[in-house]
């Protein structure tokens, strides 16, 4: 690889008389390796809200305390795909399938990404958003569900999704990214399921999600990663992985072109089995 770190390992071992000097050279992605929960951090972002907007439904995913929504769609409940405020790759569509159900499929770069259901409990005041990955090959299906409790906002009496929702960390799956060694390549599978390689030798690398994006990945210290997302030779966003000293917590950054923060998760090592993750 080329960005490693050469570690200098000072022998006492008397060897023709004299001391002598090994170079161990490990690898940089070697203290990501392991499994990693996702834990809420001093600022995460919590809040869905789904409001009315004009003669359609405004949803706002990721709102933080300060009320900033990284992630904007302006859609109708028509099964159409609309485009992301501020994304270039994503769509969504949405559509009812029954009173408290509903349907939502995801594509990027006009490719089925993804598929969520929605449903509401009997009294509307939860509401459960499961998400279905559409996996490239070799990785493994995997449902994630998220909850969420009605925390005030606009009421509808018409569509009983409207209103915000506030994500129950407790009541939601645990989100478990496991990170493993492939040679010179470290190979993350995320809580979906889905399966990546990250080849960090700063070059360019088809995206195994969506082929049309390139990915480059390259350490700037033994404890973080970066990785840059390009689509026709601009870059589209980045994700810095940042380890703690100790190396038990995480944090992952997700900047967009401008270099702007849009979202930021927290990590911790999980210590328990693999068998029970």
């Amino acid at each position: 690889m080329k960005h490693m770190f050469v570690i200098l390992l000072l022998t006492g071992t008397l060897w023709a008389a004299q001391d002598s000097v090994k170079q161990v050279t490990a690898k940089p992605w070697e203290k990501i390796l392991g499994a990693w929960r996702r834990v809420p951090g001093p600022d995460d972002p919590t809040m869905l809200k789904i409001e009315p907007e004009g003669g359609g439904i405004k949803m706002s995913f990721g709102c933080k305390q300060d009320g900033s929504c990284p992630d904007i769609i302006i859609v109708s409940y028509d099964g159409k795909p609309y485009k992301a405020v501020g994304s270039p790759t994503w769509e969504a569509s949405f559509r009812k399938t029954g009173n408290q159900t509903m349907q939502e499929d995801g594509y990027s770069s006009g490719k089925p990404s993804i598929k969520v259901t929605w449903q509401l409990s009997p009294d509307e005041t939860t509401l459960t958003r499961t998400y279905r990955y559409i996996n490239p090959p070799g990785s493994k299906d995997k449902d994630v569900a998220f909850v969420y409790d009605r925390s005030g906002g606009p009421v509808s009496k018409d569509d009983p999704f409207i209103g915000f929702w506030k994500r129950d960390w407790n009541k939601s799956d645990l989100l478990i990214s496991t990170y493993t060694s492939n040679g010179d390549v470290f190979t993350v599978t995320g809580p979906d399921g889905v399966t990546s390689e990250r080849n960090c030798d700063g070059k360019d690398h088809p995206n195994a999600a969506d082929t049309t994006i390139l990915y480059s990945c390259h350490f700037t210290d033994p404890h973080t990663d970066e990785v840059a997302f390009k689509k026709n030779g601009k870059l589209l966003m980045t994700r810095t992985n940042k380890i703690s000293e100790d190396g038990k917590n995480m944090v992952s950054t997700l900047r967009n072109a401008d270099g702007k923060t849009t979202s930021e998760e927290t990590f911790e090592k999980a210590n328990r089995p693999r068998s029970q993750l």
